[in-house]
Order: structure tokens, then C-alpha cells, then sequence
């Protein structure tokens, strides 16, 4: 049988390169979320020429492109179901005969179009939990949550957001939803459950920005408690009296994190609570270990409660853990690094020398903490030895270096010998001027664009003083990959002879991933990108922050591909990145 999403992808593309092709820019979007039908007769036909007629003026003529997915927002490959027709022209069909249970899911779909066609003067709403699954279920019906929250959801949502309140989506966290629309709202009935009990869900509503709270910020994070009691109880009311005028009165949202970084989902602790109101709790009897983890957490408030005036110094690399382990002591940086750090700094990270997340190495984390420092012990891990970490501060903009850019990249040599070295001193006189004498930071990248990470390799060294060196004596199959590096330098020395184009977002990682891939993106933006760019950037689309500062695994970041980051690698899905490319000038 033809795989009829292929057949839907292959006659967007096929209509987007006609229009490309004769010479006409097409902007698109994505139209509102369409449910005419449901599954009760012989199955979900949403199709487009009954979707035209019953809003009329709202679909283009010629969509570019569909996407489906279920009233509870599951992606087509993730409901199972066999499609009878998924494109353009048809629009969608999905018949009950074809499926093992003889039931479709329920579906809704939306289309690209000319910007004309779409509703950008959207938002999301805050966050609302009116419901615990303590009764029949979570009930988190739209009608009781205006009457709760009068005048701030609007009257007639875009679309409904529902996770659980330890921030797992409804497909992570596996539930059956009885309801997921813009009319009922969202219930889970525990009736549905193979435990017979669901998660406990909080939902947003997209509406026009007038609803939505845009003027708001993260707080610092608040570390008042540790889990060698009862548990960890970071309550905001105890929060509220020990960091008078720092936290707002009713903050918007929460989030929580370990000591350590790692989010709430990736720890897999049972939280006992997670809100607005009390705070958060972790209890040590509700887990099975009978220990929770170390919290902390930060609450969204108005932008007089956040400290915007903070930026992150330079990596800083005391000790490797040779010893007892790898101890990176705030009060040792602070002596042997004087007036480079601030006294009281507002968070720590910490990584491997090779770029690994605390997370993605694996080793237990004596302390990482803006009192201490970071310590891994040696002693705590299975095979007895820590990564070499590195850690760096978020201080006031004086304590750090602005003033500094990445260098082109460099390939000395190449893995057909012993391995790969990209030795410091080597680049040094092959480029002479080329690279600072002394570096603030190495990134080094397969000649694909792979991150250290990403390909998987063993790494012997990766710092400002060697260089970078992959041994093959090192790895399983005996080979590294070939490795380009750059270096953090003065401005003088990066390649001011280059332009960069416009940033491009032609994908989001609710499928399979984020492909912001460069053959597309030459398609949909004829003549605005090089045809060979040397330099590509990805960012997140909310927040700016770097690819390789968010944790997630990136299959490919090339400036000849593009960037993917694929949903299968990552523990909760990705991110949403955009990308620009550095061409000639």
C-alpha cells in the first residue's frame, strides 16, 4: 500500500517548486486548527472542499501543505491509524474499515497558506489548572474557566494546550483524553486510565494578545530547602518571607529543575505538588527510592521582579579529576581568578570540556550551586571517575566578556593516522594572526556539522591550551571522525568578511523534528541565501539561546545541509530553532 503521507508531502513540495520554480516568493503559514467531522459514522473526513464551503474565505485555494493530528494532539504517525488520503486536493481522510479496532481517531487539520490566510495576532494564554483527578477525572472545562477567570480567556480560542503539571505532554505522559478542543476544554476521565487514574493536567488557550500576559519574566532560582527531611518544600509563602519584594504576589507559572539542571520529567520524581499557589513539593515517601531529589525554582513575573542586568562569564577550568575528583570551587575561581567572578552569582552551569550537558555525560553530582560551586566525586560514580568539567556564572554585565567573537573554522588534519589533532600550537604558525594567543573557549564539529555530542566519539583532549585531539586507539570501531575547530578570540581576529542573511524558521519539532534543512530553504527563499554558505547560526525562536547551550542532541548543524534536530534523539522533543547562514559579503 502507498503511504499516503508521503503522497502529501511529495504534492506540497511538488506545488511549492512550481511556484519557486516560476519565479513567485511564497510566505507561508499555518491556517487555525479545522474539525468538521468525527468518527462516528465511517470514519474522519475532513475534507477540503467541505472545509471551503463552511468557512468560507478562511483556506486558500491551493494550500501548500496539511498537517493532522488528534483532538488531543497527536501526530498521525504517533495515533497509529492507517490514512486513506492526506494531501492538498482531498484533504484529509482516515476510514474506520482500514483500522484493526474499526475506529479512527479523531482528527483535526490546518493548512499552509498565504500569510493573508492566517491569524498571526494570536497568543498563549497563561497557564490554568482548575482540577485535580481526585473525582471521576481532570476536568478542565473551558465554561467553568471563564467563569473562574472572567475576561481573561477569550471568548472563542485558536487552539488548547494541555500538560501535565510536571510539564509532560499528553503523549508522554500516555493517557486516554476523552476531550481536547476549543469548545469543551480538556477532560481526562479516570474511567479510561489502565490504572484508572489520570495525570493531573493544566491547559492555555491561544488567543488575541490583549489575553495573553506578554509583559511578564523568570525570577532567579530559589534553592530555600533540601530533600534530608520529609523532602524538598520549596513553598512560595516560606519563599515570599525570606526574599521579601523578589517574587511577585501571584506569579504566572512556575518551573522547577535539580541542583544539577536536569528538568522534572528527565529525574522521573513523583511531585506532590507543582503550582502558583503553594509552591512546589517533592516528598520522599512518594518516591521509590524514598528520596527526591534537590530543587530549585523560578516563578514568571513582571519584568520589575527578574534581574535583566546579568550576562555569563567565560568557562572556567580549575581542576580534572584525577584526583578525588573534579572540584571546580567557587572560592578557589574566586582567588585564582580575582575580580573576574562576582561575589554572589545569580546561577552556575557546567559542562564537559568536550561540551556535554551535566545530563548527557551521566555522572552523580555531589553539588552545583552559586555557594559552593560544583563538585563531582569520583567516589559516586560506577566506574569511579568524573568527566572533566568546566563551569562558568551569571554575573552583571561588568564581570563579563562581550568583547569577544568565534574564529573561522580550522581542519589541520585528519583522522587516517593516529586520530585527529587539532593542535593549538600547529594552527598557530599554519595561520600565523590568525587565532589569539590565548582563547576563551574551543567548539570543535565533525565536517558535517556534528557536535562532539551528536557523534559520539571519545574525546583525549578538547581545551584552550592544547587544541583538540581524537584518538583512534579510543573508540569502538577504531576511527574518529574528522573534526574542524574555532576558537573564542578578540574581535580582530574573526573573519569580519563575512554577511549574514536574515534569520529563517520554516519548521517547528511537532513531528518528527526541527528541519530547517538548507536545500529547503533555498527552495522557499529563492536568491535570498548563498549558494554555498560558509557559517550557519541556530538559535531558539523565544529565547535566542545557542543550539549548544540547550541541552538538546543536534543530528546535524552544517552551513552545506542546514540543521536538524530530530524529536527521537531528545528525552522531552526538541526545541523550536531558526537559522542564519554566514555567506561572502
Amino acid at each position: 500500500m502507498i503511504n499516503m503521507l508521503s503522497v502529501a508531502i511529495f504534492s506540497g513540495l511538488f506545488f511549492a517548486s512550481n511556484q519557486l520554480s516560476a519565479g513567485v516568493p511564497f510566505q507561508k503559514c499555518w491556517t487555525q486548527w479545522y474539525d468538521r467531522d468525527d468518527p462516528s459514522g465511517s470514519g474522519d473526513w475532513e475534507t477540503l472542499s467541505h472545509l471551503h464551503k463552511e468557512n468560507p474565505g478562511k483556506i486558500c485555494p491551493k494550500p501548500v501543505a496539511i498537517q493532522a493530528q488528534t483532538l488531543t494532539g497527536l501526530s498521525v504517525a504517533a495515533a497509529g491509524d492507517v490514512i486513506y488520503r492526506s494531501d492538498t486536493t482531498a484533504g484529509f481522510v482516515c476510514r474506520n474499515q482500514d483500522q484493526r479496532n474499526k475506529k479512527c481517531n479523531d482528527y483535526r487539520v490546518r493548512f499552509s497558506c498565504p500569510p493573508s490566510y492566517c491569524n498571526e495576532d494570536v497568543c498563549w494564554t497563561k497557564w490554568y489548572d482548575r482540577d485535580n483527578p481526585s473525582g471521576t477525572g481532570d476536568w478542565e472545562i473551558l465554561s467553568y474557566l471563564n467563569k473562574e477567570n472572567p475576561g481573561m480567556i477569550c471568548p472563542k480560542p485558536v487552539a488548547i494546550q494541555a500538560q501535565t503539571l510536571t510539564g509532560l505532554s499528553v503523549a508522554a505522559a500516555g493517557d486516554v483524553i476523552y476531550r481536547s478542543d476549543t469548545t469543551a476544554g480538556f477532560v481526562c476521565r479516570n474511567q479510561d486510565q489502565h490504572n484508572k487514574k489520570c495525570n493531573d493536567y493544566r491547559v492555555r488557550f491561544s488567543c488575541p494578545p490583549s489575553y495573553c500576559d506578554e509583559d511578564v519574566c523568570w525570577t532567579k532560582w530559589y534553592d530555600r530547602d533540601d530533600p534530608s527531611g520529609t523532602g524538598d518544600w520549596e513553598i512560595l509563602s516560606h519563599l515570599h518571607k525570606e526574599n521579601p519584594g523578589k517574587i511577585c504576589p501571584k506569579p504566572a507559572a512556575i518551573q522547577a529543575q535539580t541542583l544539577t539542571g536536569l528538568s522534572v520529567a528527565a529525574v522521573g520524581d513523583v511531585i506532590y505538588r507543582r503550582d502558583t499557589t503553594t509552591g512546589f513539593v517533592c516528598r520522599n515517601q512518594d518516591q521509590h527510592n524514598k528520596k527526591c531529589n534537590d530543587y530549585r525554582v523560578r516563578f514568571s513575573c513582571p519584568p520589575s521582579y527578574c534581574d535583566k542586568d546579568v550576562c555569563w562569564t567565560k568557562w572556567y577550568d580549575r581542576d580534572n579529576p584525577s584526583g578525588t575528583g573534579d572540584w571546580e570551587d567557587l572560592s578557589d575561581l574566586h582567588k585564582e581568578n580575582p575580580g573576574k567572578i562576582c561575589p554572589k552569582p545569580a546561577a552556575i552551569q557546567a559542562q564537559t570540556l568536550t561540551g556535554l550537558s551535566v545530563a548527557a555525560a551521566g555522572d552523580v553530582i555531589y553539588r552545583s550551586d552559586t555557594t559552593t560551586g560544583f563538585v563531582c566525586r569520583n567516589q559516586d560514580q560506577h566506574n569511579k571517575k568524573c568527566n572533566d568539567y568546566r563551569v562558568r556564572f551569571s554575573c552583571p554585565p561588568s564581570y563579563c566578556d562581550k568583547d569577544v567573537c568565534w574564529t573561522q573554522w580550522f581542519d589541520r588534519d585528519d583522522p587516517s593516522g593516529s586520530g585527529d589533532w587539532e593542535i593549538l600550537s600547529h594552527l598557530h604558525k599554519e595561520h600565523p594572526g590568525k587565532i589569539c594567543p590565548k582563547p576563551a573557549a574551543i567548539q570543535a564539529q565533525t565536517l558535517t556539522g556534528l557536535s562532539v555530542a551528536a557523534a559520539g566519539d571519545v574525546i583525549y583532549r578538547s581545551d584552550t591550551t592544547t587544541g583538540f585531539v581524537c584518538r583512534n586507539q579510543d573508540q569502538r570501531n577504531k576511527k574518529c571522525n574528522d573534526y574542524r575547530v574555532r576558537f573564542s578570540c578578540p574581535p580582530s581576529y574573526c573573519n569580519e568578511d563575512v554577511c549574514w542573511t536574515p534569520w529563517y524558521d520554516r519548521d517547528d519539532p511537532s513531528e518528527s523534528g526541527d528541519w530547517e534543512t538548507l536545500s529547503d530553504l533555498h527552495k522557499e527563499n529563492p536568491g535570498k541565501i548563498c549558494e554555498h554558505p560558509q557559517y550557519i547560526e541556530a538559535v531558539t525562536t523565544d529565547t535566542n539561546t545557542p543550539a549548544n547551550s540547550t541541552g538538546d542532541i543536534i543530528f546535524i548543524s552544517s552551513p552545506t545541509k542546514g540543521f536538524i534536530c530530530r524529536n527521537e534523539d531528545q528525552d522531552c522533543g526538541c526545541l523550536d530553532y531558526k537559522v542564519r547562514f554566514g555567506c561572502r559579503c
